[in-house]
């Protein structure tokens, strides 16, 4: 759908999964979290100041990150993550050992509450999925209002079922229904 704009391919590793902790340390050598791997330079990397400067550094168009970026994540990351009792960091235990043929893609921006609930859902479920990030000024923002008439997310597309949805809840509830064990 999307394959001519930069978007991020994500590989959810929960605590207690395997499928893709085994392939993080397989290229990187350990099972280390967050791991960035960038197909476009070869780079491999973890550490999450390493990997915000490198973004920057490669993509961000000569711009240096905000001051203050990597501690806003105590706020914006972690806080919210010990709050919901670290949802979206562990395994579900009725998550389906395989995942689906081809990945979902979710619409989404970092600090929208609603979408962080999907990206939770997707995590715990270890569903991989394409990240289209449609941030402020993003050239994606487009491509949404294109697909779903809206400008509005969390929205996600599943290739799989032909599912094309919006409303955070509406997502939660199809996610659970389609990709659990309790679905078969």
């Amino acid at each position: 759908m999307s394959a001519n704009l930069v978007s991020g391919q994500v590989y959810p590793c929960p605590k207690g999964s395997v499928r893709h902790r085994e392939m993080v340390k397989k290229s990187g050598g350990k099972e280390l979290f967050p791991f960035l791997v960038d197909p476009n330079t070869g780079i491999s990397m973890y550490e999450s100041g390493d990997i915000v400067n490198y973004l920057f550094q490669q993509y961000g168009k000569g711009r240096s990150p905000s001051v203050g970026l990597l501690e806003s994540t105590l706020i914006t990351g972690w806080m919210p993550t010990l709050l919901r009792a670290g949802r979206g960091m562990t395994l579900w235990e009725k998550a389906r050992a395989d995942p689906p043929p081809k990945k979902l893609e979710l619409f989404s921006y970092e600090n929208n509450p609603y979408a962080r609930l999907v990206r939770e859902a997707l995590c715990e479920l270890e569903l991989p999925y394409i990240l289209q990030n449609i941030g402020e000024g993003s050239s994606r923002a487009k491509l949404l209002l294109d697909v779903s008439g809206s400008k509005e997310v969390p929205y996600l597309i599943d290739p799989n079922t032909g599912t094309q949805i919006g409303d955070y809840k509406n997502i939660l509830s199809y996610l659970f229904q389609t990709y659990s064990m309790s679905a078969l």
